[in-house]
C-alpha cells in the first residue's frame, strides 16, 4: 500500500512540476509579446516621423527634383509609411536611374541613395537631340542643345527612351562611346563627331578636328599625346586643321580641313 502512494505522491509531484513549467512558459510569451507591442507602440510614434529627406548619388537631377520624381513624403512613420517600394518603383522609370536604394537615419531622416547614368553624349537626330549615356542607353530626349558632345552620321533604327540605341553602324558606335569615356577622363573634349565612316571626324572647334578610328583616338587619347598635340596647337593660337592620327600612335597635323 505504501509502495502504490509513493507512486501516486510522485506522479502528483510530476504534473504540478508540468503545470508550472506551462505556465512559465506561458508568462514568458507574454513578456515578449508585450514586449514587442510596446516596440511597435514606440516606432509608431510621431517620434519617427520623417522630417528630413536626404538624396545621394544625384548628378543630372537636383534633390528636390529626386524628392517630387520618387513621391517621398514628410510627415509620415520612417518605419510603416516611408514606402520603400513605391519609390523604388517610381525612380526606376526614370532611364537614368540604374539602382535605387532607401535607408534611414534614426530618428527622423529618410535617404534615397542611387546610382546616376551619366550622359556622355547626344546622337543629332531631326531637330531634336538623343541624349545618352556609355553604355548607349536613351536617357531622354530634347530639342535644346544638352551641351555633350553630338554625335552624327548614324543609321538610326530605334531610339527608345530607356533601351539601347539601335544604329547600323553598331561596332562604331560602341567603340566611340568607349572613346569618349576615355576623352572625360583624359581631360580632352570633343564638342561634335562624325560617325558616318570609318575614319571618324572629332571636332574640337568647327575648324579643328581630329581625324583617325575610335581605337586611334582612344590610345592617342590614353597616352597623352593628342593632349600634348591639342596644348601646343592652343599655345599657339591655331585653331584651324587638321590633326590626323595613324597607327603606332603616330599624330601628324595640316593646317587644311
Amino acid at each position: 500500500m505504501s509502495e502504490y502512494t509513493d507512486d501516486i505522491e510522485f506522479k502528483e509531484i510530476e504534473r504540478q512540476k508540468k503545470i508550472r513549467k506551462k505556465k512559465n512558459y506561458l508568462v514568458r510569451i507574454l513578456v515578449v509579446f508585450v514586449f514587442l507591442a510596446a516596440v511597435a507602440l514606440f516606432l509608431s510614434s510621431s517620434f519617427f516621423d520623417i522630417q528630413n529627406i536626404e538624396v545621394e548619388g544625384n548628378k543630372y537631377y537636383t534633390d528636390g527634383e529626386v524628392i517630387n520624381l520618387a513621391d517621398a513624403t514628410l510627415g509620415v512613420n520612417l518605419f510603416w509609411g516611408a514606402g520603400d517600394s513605391q519609390i523604388k518603383a517610381n525612380l526606376g522609370k526614370n532611364p537614368y536611374f540604374s539602382d535605387v536604394k532607401v535607408k534611414r537615419k534614426l530618428p527622423s531622416t529618410l535617404i534615397i541613395e542611387l546610382k546616376e547614368r551619366a550622359q556622355i553624349a547626344a546622337i543629332v537626330y531631326g531637330d531634336k537631340y538623343v541624349v545618352i549615356d556609355k553604355e548607349g542607353t536613351v536617357l531622354r530626349k530634347s530639342e535644346v542643345d544638352p551641351k555633350v558632345t553630338l554625335l552624327t552620321g548614324l543609321t538610326i533604327s530605334k531610339l527608345n527612351v530607356g533601351e539601347t540605341v539601335g544604329a547600323e553602324e553598331t561596332s562604331t558606335l560602341e567603340t566611340t562611346l568607349k572613346m569618349l569615356s576615355s576623352m572625360k577622363e583624359g581631360d580632352i573634349y570633343f564638342k561634335k563627331i562624325d560617325v558616318s565612316r570609318v575614319v571618324i571626324k572629332a571636332y574640337i572647334y568647327d575648324t579643328l578636328i581630329v581625324k583617325g578610328t575610335p581605337k586611334q583616338m582612344m590610345k592617342a587619347i590614353d597616352s597623352g599625346k593628342l593632349q600634348i598635340v591639342v596644348n601646343d596647337l592652343f599655345k599657339k593660337d591655331i585653331t584651324r586643321g587638321t590633326i590626323n592620327l595613324g597607327d603606332h600612335k603616330y599624330l601628324s597635323f595640316s593646317p587644311g580641313i
